[in-house]
């Protein structure tokens, strides 16, 4: 988990500003005889959407330049997934077997502070943001605060060179999305094979 970690972050986490930057209605939308939308023409954009959408260009262009920290709450208690993932890891790895030892830890705590990321996110434990249901979207922070991350224990393998786990990204009540991450280990390394949506909020 240790060796992964950054990628892991790379892989699920998002700057909540470009989530929330939708783009403006550009063009004349286009329906069938029968009334079913079908797309957007366009050609048909008004002077006032071509101004909207050079601004929401120039607002995304700003966002991704900034180099400001982009802070994530994480759970440090990693814990077995709630999931069955025999399955998927099997279908994914076709030559391998999901091994789950018996008297297997539920949780362990990963000790996150010394793991250097590779992109612009930092991590804060969860434990220094408000407990109460809600309120941590909410509160004004003094930093960027873009959303809360977990990850579920890496199930093997009997070799440890395959392993599949769970995670999710919140950044609201209503806001999130869920992923299946399949890892292998390739020269000695390991490296996420892929990673799968599970749900979205």
């Amino acid at each position: 988990m240790t060796e992964i970690f950054p990628s892991l972050i790379d892989s699920t986490c998002i700057d909540i500003r470009l989530m929330t930057n939708f783009p403006p209605k550009y063009g004349e939308s286009i329906y069938d005889k029968t009334g079913h939308y079908i797309g957007v023409d366009s050609t048909k954009a008004t002077k006032e959407e071509k101004l909207k959408l050079l601004e929401w260009k120039k607002r995304t262009l700003e966002i991704k330049n900034d180099t400001s920290k982009i802070i994530i709450a994480f759970d440090p208690k990693i814990k077995n997934s709630r999931e069955d993932l025999k399955n998927d890891f099997e279908k994914h790895f076709p030559n391998a077997k999901l091994f789950i030892p018996k008297g297997n830890e539920t949780e362990y705590i990963l000790d996150f502070k010394n793991i250097k990321l590779n992109n612009k996110f930092e991590i804060k434990n969860v434990s220094e943001f408000p407990k109460d249901r809600g309120v941590i979207w909410e509160t004004k922070y003094n930093f960027l605060f873009s959303g809360v991350v977990y990850f579920s224990r890496i199930q093997f393998d009997k070799q440890k060179t395959f392993g599949i786990l769970d995670a999710g990204f919140y950044c609201g009540r209503l806001c999130g999305q869920g992923f299946r991450i399949f890892i292998k280990k390739v020269n000695n390394k390991w490296i996420i094979d892929k990673t799968e949506g599970t749900w979205i909020s």
